[in-house]
């Protein structure tokens, strides 16, 4: 809610910063900025959540592009949350109120994006304030999805075919309780920040692509 990015080096020295509250009448104007990534570019990808749209920046915060608008129809955002990128540079973006992720390409100049694929997630119901998803795609192309309120984490790969969740609410290490954040590490690996839980846990998801229907 202070509306901004912020910089730092890896060791949490402040480096710069960038955004001021609005209501997207520049690429600065931010109402609250949910998630961030950056692509093998250094593209800085922001889900100005309050806006609906995703903002686009150079590493040293000059504006490049946004997408995205208020409403249903392919393209559009209610309340987007989590992003993330694959190895093609497609930006995967959790449209949580829409209930639905959308897959966005980008085009040979990398700043125009267009809307390509979207699949339903049905545990985003609602507006709760609590139900903030967030999104990690790994190398082998599986992307993750953090379903806070059902208390899980959902696996699909990059056409949105589903592989396989695992999670119920609860304390021990199979146990969650509002997980959010996501990033995946070089040897299949899954950190999940499970934020109810005030922790962070660590898996390891095997690589095979189970057959759902067995």
């Amino acid at each position: 809610w202070n509306h901004r990015i912020q910089k730092f080096t890896s060791e949490g020295e402040f480096i710069s910063q960038w955004g001021y509250f609005g209501q997207a009448e520049t690429g600065l104007a931010f109402w609250g900025p949910r998630d961030i990534l950056v692509d093998e570019q250094g593209y800085v990808f922001i889900t100005d959540t309050g806006n609906k749209r995703v903002v686009a920046f150079t590493s040293e915060g000059e504006f490049l592009t946004s997408f995205g608008s208020a409403g249903l129809l392919e393209g559009q955002f209610d309340e987007p949350v989590g992003l993330a990128v694959d190895a093609d540079g497609r930006i995967y973006v959790a449209d949580t109120w829409n209930k639905r992720v959308q897959v966005f390409e980008p085009d040979e100049s990398g700043l125009k994006y267009t809307p390509i694929l979207e699949w339903e997630i049905v545990g985003w119901y609602g507006q709760s304030l609590d139900n903030k998803p967030f999104l990690a795609v790994d190398e082998p192309g599986r992307v993750f999805v953090s379903d806070p309120e059902s208390y899980r984490i959902l696996e699909f790969n990059t056409q949105g075919e589903f592989m396989r969740y695992w999670g119920d609410y609860g304390v021990g290490p199979e146990g969650f309780n509002l997980p959010g954040g996501l990033a995946t590490g070089p040897d299949g690996e899954l950190w999940v920040a499970d934020a109810g839980n005030h922790r962070i846990l660590h898996f390891s998801v095997p690589r095979d692509f189970p057959n759902v229907e067995e």
